[in-house]
């Protein structure tokens, strides 16, 4: 009677062991699962913006302020790829850096009066960012034209929003 006891108290704690590792381990594969799927959108992402970017390069020297309206809208679509892409990535900073650039290609129109073009300089850093990144280093420090133009388009997009605050607030009246 006591080895029949012992033996199921065997059977017992090795069936229990043995659920818990099987759960274990099918947790541990989740998140591994998990992961690669992060790691996967990630990489579709970067690639995404990487070939965006490289479209963007080529567009820049044919943009001017009277060019056709359809290579505007090219870089529009290819400005969006950028954006809608940018937020799958892991890097707060890198997403920091691709949105400035992004957000100075939207007002390359109204940041004329600077040393080259407004697009050249944004794409250019984008580009650098995305690389460091892709080769798992740092970022490198941001460009004082790069910097100069992402401080202008923070002054732009202040007076727009102080302008429209009054006209808000009276209509809040």
């Amino acid at each position: 009677m006591q080895e029949a006891v012992i033996g199921l108290i065997g059977v017992v704690l090795g069936l229990g062991g043995s659920t818990w590792t099987t759960l274990w381990t099918n947790r541990q594969n989740r998140r591994d699962l998990e992961k690669e799927r992060l790691e996967a959108r990630q990489e579709e992402a970067s690639r995404e913006i990487r070939q965006a970017l490289i479209s963007i390069h080529h567009l820049k020297g044919e943009l001017s302020s009277s060019e056709e309206p359809d290579r505007h809208e090219e870089l529009q679509r290819l400005i969006h790829t950028v954006d809608t892409h940018v937020f799958v990535l892991a890097s707060a900073e890198l997403r920091a850096r691709l949105g400035g650039a992004t957000q100075i290609m939207w007002y390359w129109q109204v940041l004329g009066g600077r040393p080259g073009h407004p697009v050249w300089h944004a794409v250019s850093d984008a580009s650098e960012c995305i690389g460091a990144y892709l080769r798992r280093e740092n970022l490198p420090e941001e460009p004082e034209a790069v910097r100069d133009l992402r401080l202008d388009v923070e002054a732009l997009e202040q007076e727009a929003e102080d302008h429209l605050d009054p006209a808000l607030k009276r209509l809040e009246l």
